[in-house]
């Protein structure tokens, strides 16, 4: 612990000793001191938050926070840092979390800029689906902003910390005009100590995420009344005079939930986060395996053309590999042997090269979006992906054909993909559409609306918590779209059987539509 630890904290850690070992404090502000600590039954970090002395000393409030806090700590969500316990000791009073490794939203832009639109808008999809959980089980958080989202180093997962001054249910009796949160970020609802709801947290989100593409939040002032006041009365500049390369659809969802009144912006955190998904669109995700072969392969191909320009080193003919020892030749070759012993790996284990195809092209097509950010000319963007899509392209399949000589085919293909299933089936019942002859397509042009449709059902079933027969019938009626497309063009099917079976998958699809409405209605009944 530091010299100067904090008469505070010094009584916390004579409180807790035994059970907790505090090794630093993270950072501090006007809600309190966070603290790192181990477990010491469990040997884990945990973070503490020890409450300031003011709010501690004070009955009420102090009865309130450990009551919300305590109803917080029951929150288990894969976007939401948990709470293990909320005590007392003496004048101490603090709540134990988990102990994220990785930094803030706030530590994350002022270390490398504002936020990419792409990135941005996954951080912020993945805050909405912690929120909308959340705000289903009656609690509000009224302190979003960028310290209170923290982004995983390992998975880059963003999560949402920090519940200790929520709300939990309707608030009881009238408005205490009471104003709790944090200025730039909160809604005007807040910023008047009214009443809030689950619409203000999603102000905040957008506030925050405002903040996190700009460099600046939606209201600027000198001093905390001057914030307050623009927040009730002024509209924010346009983010898009901000950051130009915005997506339109993405700067309009940011705005809608800026909105003055709660009624006028995205009600739930789940239609935020579909709203925000919609926009993303899907992005691939590559196994660990393959994304150790783009990473290999962009650096290898990088100390090619370093080597090709300065001249010697390695080089392929047709008296085979010269190995030059100088320089970039001799790493060059030691990253080939890794690229060939990497790719042998990927074959052994079932992958094709269609399957690197695919993640190699999708890897250059997010690299160009996210370099429009920082490079102006399209010939450099597109440089900056030369090397997936040379690996993409023929001079790929020929290195794989000669990496894999004298490996046997495995027994069974694996397809590469970490998406639900319904995804996988849709993507492959797609490609086979675009495979069958133009006038095969044309009389079978339904096809890409019908996947889409029963990708989305499937969707809203699992997030519904729906994994029952109506999702099972949905699955299956987009595996046998599949099924009949691989018929069609392996002449075993007509298109008449394929129009047959879309117009049932058509039905399904609006079946799920009606079970979901008749769960809303049963669910509303019951409240």
């Amino acid at each position: 612990m530091a010299e100067d630890i904090s008469a505070e904290v010094l009584a916390l850690q004579e409180a807790v000793a035994g059970r907790y070992s505090i090794e630093r404090e993270l950072g501090r502000g006007g809600m309190g001191i966070v603290l790192l600590a181990r477990d010491v039954a469990l040997d884990r970090l945990v973070a503490i938050k020890l409450l300031p002395q003011t709010v501690a000393l004070e009955a009420d409030a102090r009865k309130r926070f450990l009551r919300e806090a305590r109803t917080s700590a029951g929150l288990s969500h894969p976007n939401i840092v948990p709470i293990h316990s909320v005590e007392e000791q003496g004048n101490s009073v603090f709540f134990v979390m988990g102990f994220v490794d990785g930094e803030t939203l706030r530590e994350r832009v002022e270390r490398a800029g504002p936020l990419t639109p792409r990135y941005a808008m996954k951080l912020m999809q993945e805050v909405a689906w912690a929120l909308g959980y959340a705000h289903e089980r009656g609690i509000v958080h009224r302190d979003i902003k960028p310290d209170n989202i923290m982004i995983e180093q390992a998975t880059d997962r963003a999560m949402v910390t920090d519940f200790g001054i929520a709300q939990v249910g309707a608030p009881r009796g009238p408005p205490t005009g009471e104003i709790i949160g944090t200025a730039r970020y909160m809604s005007p609802e807040q910023a008047s100590g009214d009443a809030v709801d689950g619409r203000s947290d999603l102000y905040s989100l957008a506030a925050t995420f405002y903040w996190a593409l700009a460099g600046r939040a939606p209201h600027e002032g000198k001093n905390l009344p001057a914030i307050l006041a623009k927040t009730v009365s002024e509209e924010p500049p346009s983010i898009v005079t901000l950051r130009r390369e915005l997506p339109d659809r993405f700067a309009s969802i940011v705005h809608e939930c800026l909105r003055k009144a709660p009624g006028d912006r995205i009600q739930k955190g789940d239609e935020l986060a579909s709203a925000l998904g919609e926009v993303r669109g899907r992005d691939f995700r590559a196994p660990p395996l393959v994304r150790s072969f783009l990473r290999n392969a962009e650096i290898s191909t990088m100390v090619f053309l370093a080597t090709a320009v300065a001249g010697g080193g390695t080089s392929v003919g047709s008296s085979g590999v010269n190995i030059g020892f100088g320089g970039p030749g001799f790493i060059g070759t030691l990253l080939l042997i890794q690229l060939v012993l990497v790719a042998r790996r990927l074959l052994r284990e079932g992958y094709t090269f269609a399957d690197i195809r695919e993640a190699l092209l999708a890897e250059a097509q997010v690299q160009e979006e996210e370099a429009e950010v920082v490079l102006k000319w399209k010939w450099v963007r597109r440089l900056n992906s030369l090397w997936n899509r040379l690996w993409a392209g023929k001079f790929g399949r020929w290195f794989f054909r000669v990496a894999g000589k004298g490996l046997k085919p495995p027994a069974q293909s694996v397809l590469p993909s970490t998406d639900a299933t319904e995804l996988v089936l849709g993507r492959a019942a797609v490609d086979v559409f675009h495979e069958l002859p133009k006038a095969d397509r044309t009389r079978a042009g339904d096809v890409p609306a019908v996947v889409h449709q029963l990708e989305s059902q499937a969707e809203k079933l699992r997030r519904a918590g729906e994994t029952g027969d109506v999702l099972h019938d949905t699955v299956a009626a987009l595996e046998n779209v599949r099924l009949l497309l691989l018929k069609v063009r392996a002449g075993q099917a007509s298109i008449d059987d394929l129009t047959t079976h879309l117009q049932k998958a058509k039905a399904i699809g609006e079946n799920v539509d009606l079970q979901l409405a008749a769960r809303r209605e049963v669910e509303e009944m019951l409240k």
